[in-house]
């Protein structure tokens, strides 16, 4: 009965660790600034075109996502990167692209650092498991010496008893 019921919770330990993973926000709220080349802010709705490189000059992108009429106002928009088109990224730096198809507003590159943590955030759910399950073996392990030295202690009170 009892390792039915440690089955049950390691089971259900790993069932909450594989939903979490599942669970972890794979989105990145990004906000921006777009100016013309004047260097006025930019005003209006437009489309923009995300893209994610390994190096800062590279030509190749490793991710790419457009976002279609993205209202701008006084030069400030957000967006929520990875809603389009799935991102999952490593702890590695990578150089975010922002082109927005408007006339007179250049491309520019910016290095984006850390956003690989939100995506690995599930390895801490796994240690908590770990952990609770460590927890658990361990008081399972106490409850057990607890019943043979509970069952030694009457069994020397009924030998006492007898020799009494």
């Amino acid at each position: 009965m009892k390792l039915n019921i440690a089955i049950i919770f390691i089971t259900a330990c790993m069932l909450v660790t594989a939903n979490s993973q599942a669970q972890v926000n794979r989105l990145v709220h990004y906000q921006g600034e777009l100016k013309n080349s004047d260097g006025t802010p930019f005003e209006g709705t437009t489309d923009i075109r995300f893209s994610i490189y390994t190096r800062p000059n590279s030509d190749q992108s490793i991710w790419t996502e457009t976002h279609r009429n993205v209202e701008i106002e006084n030069g400030n928009y957000e967006v929520f990167l990875g809603s389009k088109d799935h991102l999952d990224l490593s702890f590695y730096e990578y150089y975010l692209e922002v082109d927005a198809k408007a006339p007179d507003v250049p491309a520019r590159r910016v290095s984006i650092v850390g956003s690989g943590y939100n995506f690995r955030l599930w390895f801490l759910f796994a240690a908590y498991t770990i952990v609770w399950l460590a927890i658990f073996g361990y008081l399972l392990s106490i409850s057990r010496r607890q019943k043979r030295i509970i069952a030694e202690l009457e069994n020397l009170a009924r030998v006492s008893k007898v020799g009494v």
